[in-house]
């Protein structure tokens, strides 16, 4: 983890658990009330409880291909102002498969976060693979499943 400061450490870190508990009601807390995402389909706004509701679909799907544990595997720091920092991820989405295969996924993901008197608050987050098409192309997403 390049030059994190702890109060990044401390949001990275609760949002790794909070990733892996499936608790929609405290990853929201860490994202603006309405946030810009994008991904390889285009760009967004999000209001929060849009996120709310995707969360427990992302877990089913998530739950059905086999994922046991998202660890963050890499992250840098970039300070943009006194309020903004940009943080490039990497995480790690381990799967078991049937055989007792496992198998590794990275995912790479920015996110912009913005310093507010409740802490830091993600304003823009940026996917850059199609996770669907990811999984069918690793075999874990059968075409029905989605």
């Amino acid at each position: 983890m390049e030059n994190l400061g702890e109060e990044v450490r401390v949001f990275l870190e609760k949002y790794e658990a909070n990733a892996n508990a499936g608790s929609a009601d405290e990853i929201v807390t860490q994202f603006a009330e309405v946030f810009m995402a994008a991904d390889p389909s285009g760009a967004r706004a999000v209001p929060s409880s849009v996120l709310l509701m995707a969360i427990p679909q992302r877990r089913k799907l998530f739950e059905r291909v086999g994922s046991s544990v998202t660890t963050l595997a890499s992250a840098k720091q970039t300070r943009l102002d006194e309020r903004y920092v940009l943080l490039e991820t990497e995480w790690l989405v381990k799967f078991e498969r049937a055989g007792g295969l496992n198998e590794e996924l990275s995912l790479r993901s920015t996110f912009v976060v913005h310093r507010s008197a409740d802490g830091l608050k993600v304003v823009f987050y940026l996917s850059y693979e199609d996770l669907t098409a990811v999984l069918r192309d690793r075999g874990l997403l059968v075409p029905d499943m989605a």
